[in-house]
């Protein structure tokens, strides 16, 4: 099994999500410190730059970098653009630098303008990318996938009627679960509770989007849910199920929620963010899986270390880190899991 994906009875890590959508960010080195006094020991970041991956060299701390949705076609049609874009980003700083997993792309399937372009170069590109691993006797201990948000489903609820839009499905996500279960590689999936309860809030309480419920909420067949972030994560799996790739690990590569937003937007507080990011390390430290999967770990990666002024969108969009810029904290958070 990789470092990288769910074991079952080990206690999975919480990681970061380490973004720069901003002008007024601390230096690199900076933020590795704030990374390390959160107690962290795995990180993500949105591209693979030198410096970020500089300040991460000789640490204990697990990286996954990405390749940006724009250079997916030139390394998907030319197997040297991949070699290149390894020596560079990989091989430049591995082993001094621990990159455990590189990301093809940031939730490519969400975004329809690059739909001819990119969608269809999704798998090639991840396929050189692993070529150019294997060459290097790399691939036992580099994984390669790709973050997807939860609208690659077109169904969700309940849980196990989960399945990925017909439009995708064969075309792109099968032959992405097949490229992952060859590999030994883990479905990364973004999951946000928060969204989910901020479009729907007449239907779904903010105690079960904050893992707040004493009971049972969603009965499902045999299961039974009782925090909506286990729903959505049981929806993936019944989606990958349905495919005939039920075994592939998860790995929750962005979930959190926000500490402010625009007027009207319900639910985004310095309190409901904390208590979201508190209980979900302690969820996460107890392995305790979800009710499709008991008992597996899955890693999972908080979003997000800063909040980044330059983000666009909503005002909740610029409010999700555990830091302001300052390095100051926007909240206590204790990410051992342990009360």
């Amino acid at each position: 099994m990789s470092s990288n994906g769910p074991v079952k009875g080990a206690q999975a890590q919480v990681g970061i999500n380490y973004g720069r959508v901003a002008n007024n960010l601390p230096s690199p080195s900076t933020a590795v410190s704030l990374i390390k006094s959160l107690g962290i020991d795995r990180v993500k970041i949105f591209d693979a730059d030198s410096q970020v991956l500089a300040a991460l060299a000789n640490t204990s701390i697990k990286v996954s970098i990405m390749v940006r949705n724009q250079d997916i076609p030139g390394i998907a049609s030319n197997a040297s653009h991949a070699d290149s874009w390894v020596a560079q980003n990989v091989v430049h700083h591995y082993p001094a630098t621990h990159i455990a997993t590189i990301l093809v792309g940031n939730e490519i399937l969400s975004d329809t303008s690059i739909k001819s372009s990119t969608w269809p170069a999704l798998v090639p590109a991840m396929e050189n990318i692993f070529a150019s691993l294997q060459a290097r006797n790399l691939t036992a201990k580099i994984k390669v996938s790709t973050p997807l948000a939860s609208d690659a489903l077109s169904t969700s609820y309940p849980p196990s009627a989960g399945a990925f839009h017909s439009e995708i499905a064969t075309s792109v996500i099968q032959p992405l679960l097949a490229f992952l279960a060859k590999t030994g590689s883990s479905y990364h999936a973004n999951v946000y509770p928060y969204f989910a309860y901020a479009g729907n809030s007449g239907q779904i309480s903010l105690e079960y989007a904050l893992f707040g419920s004493g009971s049972t909420v969603v009965q499902d067949g045999s299961l039974g849910y009782r925090d909506l972030l286990d729903a959505m994560v049981d929806s993936t799996f019944a989606a990958m199920e349905r495919l005939g790739y039920g075994d592939i690990p998860l790995v929750i590569s962005e979930t959190g929620w926000p500490s402010a937003g625009d007027s009207g937007q319900v639910g985004a507080s310095v309190d409901n963010a904390q208590l979201y990011n508190a209980r979900l390390a302690k969820k996460v430290a107890s392995s305790q899986g979800t009710p499709k999967r008991p008992g597996v770990s899955i890693p999972t990666y908080i979003f997000a270390l800063f909040n980044e002024n330059e983000k666009s969108g909503a005002g909740t969009e610029r409010n999700f880190g555990i830091f302001y810029p300052s390095g100051s904290r926007v909240y206590d958070l204790n990410l051992s899991g342990k009360s």
